[in-house]
């Protein structure tokens, strides 16, 4: 065992948590999802509203059953409510009838297990009807039917969710009462500390973490662990429950309160890439709302301009597997939250040279589309997107985007400069330029990741120097391979830059609390918790970076709390 605790009644628990919650990593992951809202209540307001009344819940006929009575028109409405929200959120494909067919059920059953749900057998359901409300908008405004059964849901043959989850609605507001305000992190870099004391011209709430430790790769000789250690100053961990499998940080951190552990997941030798079969768009796109439906979404603002760029399906290079789900859910994120009209948005999948010319400008000084476009705008405020495969050159003097119909080792001739992209956006006549990209630039982009994830080259993905006006954060740095969020299918990176500009980077102990979102808050929370779910999630490093000639404010967080801690 690669860490041991640091008493025997430790252990004898740790491993007890271990064993329930990451034999059946699958089976973890399902269990625990119908207590993740409890998490994330920590993090964001509700979304619903509990009535003063329970609405009584209708008990359908078990599956299978001949005799099922006829359905009231209130139940008829109410189920084609939910076989419209199930149809907009891809489960089903069938007419929206109002009738408990087969075609619905099977829509139902796939969604209530990808959303924790599994011990509800009723569609109509409170809970089930909630979660609804919140990916949905075609249902928000439904009443639930009469009732036959007052209370709780009766399920058929599926087990009952834990009570902690049925009937911790009101611990749940209670929690978004008492620590709503605070992110569920303890410590920061020093690097995120002297950083934000910069920007915010004063101390941080947070406290410095101190060195932290990855679990050591299996596999790997003593001789080859210290001299790893020797030359890159790793600390291995050495008092850890050691796990296998990639369970979701907000698990891992509830495995660890709860039995006072700390958990290792430690890699094999060679680590395959999480991600080679990454659901598809439509469930990334529906699944990322979760972080931030329950806020309310930012005014349309004319002067927000974007460029979503989704590099996945290369002709001559292994696919960037999730790029299109990133894009996807970048997309969603800007149209219906943060106000940008999608006519002020060019989206661009699979992009070739001759589409990221065309849209950035094939030389410095040349404009392209994106320059047009924001000519029509004088304070506009534009933000670039970038998810696929990057590289360097052989001589790591430059490093590229590479559009998908370019061909192995060919950067030079094949790839589009960033030197090119920060000097044409430098141009732009823009009150401030967002370039955020989730991309990694090694020479190599298979499926493996030989951990710990160390850089792999001497080139930087940032401007050689701070550009005025331009902000760059990107996923990682020298080559360092990106990894994959388990839960949405996204990028890491992508999906903390979410949460952060959904207005939790402004939460204590990493925001101040001023209900304004600026650079340095969006950095400081991304690099904060990729780093800790790499590490916890992977056994890995990842280290997002950043570049910024001021602290720009980049958008107003209304969505935080109103009473900061």
């Amino acid at each position: 065992m690669a860490g041991r605790l640091g008493t025997v009644q430790g252990l004898a628990f740790g491993l007890v948590l271990a064993a329930a919650a990451v034999v059946a990593p699958g089976e973890a992951r399902s269990e625990t999802a119908a207590e993740r809202p409890a998490v994330t209540a920590q993090r964001a307001p509700p979304v619903f509203s509990s009535p003063a009344q329970p609405s009584p819940q209708v008990q359908p006929a078990r599956a299978g059953s001949n005799a099922q009575e006829a359905p009231t028109p209130e139940q008829v409405k109410a189920i084609a409510h939910v076989q419209t929200c199930l149809a907009e959120l891809g489960y089903y494909k069938g007419p929206i009838d109002g009738k408990r067919g087969k075609e619905t059920w099977s829509a139902y059953w796939n969604f209530k297990h990808d959303h924790g749900l599994g011990g509800y057998s009723d569609l109509l359901a409170e809970p089930v009807r909630q979660k609804l409300d919140e990916l949905c908008i075609e249902t928000a405004a439904v009443e639930p039917p009469a009732a036959q059964t007052p209370d709780q849901p009766v399920p058929d043959t599926a087990p009952q969710p834990e009570p902690s989850s049925e009937d911790g609605t009101a611990a749940k507001e209670d929690e978004v009462v008492d620590e709503g305000s605070r992110l569920d992190i303890d410590c920061l870099s020093e690097e995120l500390i002297a950083l934000l004391s910069r920007a915010h011209g004063g101390s941080v709430a947070a406290k410095h973490c101190g060195s932290v430790c990855l679990p050591s790769p299996s596999g790997l000789s003593q001789s080859q662990l210290n001299e790893m250690q020797a030359k890159n100053g790793i600390a291995w961990c050495r008092t850890c429950v050691p796990i296998q499998g990639h369970l979701a940080l907000d698990d891992v951190q509830r495995i660890e309160r709860a039995g006072n552990v700390e958990l290792c997941a430690t890699p094999p030798r060679q680590l395959p890439r999480y991600g080679s079969k990454a659901g598809d768009p439509l469930k990334a796109y529906t699944r990322i709302r979760e972080l931030y439906r329950a806020k309310p979404p930012a005014q349309e603002d004319p002067d927000a301009i974007a460029v979503i760029v989704g590099n996945r399906n290369y002709a001559m290079l292994p696919a960037s597997e999730v790029s299109e789900n990133d894009a996807g859910a970048m997309y969603a994120f800007l149209t219906e939250h943060l106000g940008y009209r999608s006519d002020n948005i060019i989206d661009v999948r699979d992009a070739t040279k001759a589409d990221l010319e065309r849209v950035f400008g094939a030389e410095p000084g040349l404009d392209g589309e994106l320059a047009r476009l924001v000519q029509r705008a004088p304070n506009a405020k534009v933000l670039v997107y970038y998810s696929g495969h990057g590289a360097s050159d052989a001589a790591q003097t430059e490093t590229y985007l590479l559009p998908v119909d370019m061909e192995p080792y060919r950067e030079e001739l094949g790839g589009y400069k960033l030197s090119t992209l920060y000097a044409n956006l430098a141009r732009l006549d823009a009150k401030a330029v967002l370039v955020l990209l989730e991309m990694d630039y090694g020479r190599d982009h298979g499926p493996l990741v030989l951990p710990p994830n160390l850089p792999e080259t001497l080139t930087t993905a940032l401007p050689r120097a701070p550009m005025p006006a331009l902000t760059v954060l990107a996923a990682s740095d020298r080559g360092q391979r990106t990894l994959i969020d388990v839960t949405y299918d996204i990028g890491l990176f992508t999906r903390y830059l979410i949460e952060g500009l959904a207005g939790h980077a402004d939460l204590i102990p990493i925001g101040n609390g001023d209900g304004e979102l600026d650079s340095a808050e969006i950095y400081a929370f991304t690099a904060a918790y990729v780093e800790l779910a790499a590490r916890k999630t992977f056994g890995l490093l990842q280290h997002p970076v950043y570049s910024s000639a001021a602290t720009s404010g980049l958008t107003s967080a209304r969505t935080a709390p109103e009473t900061p801690n």
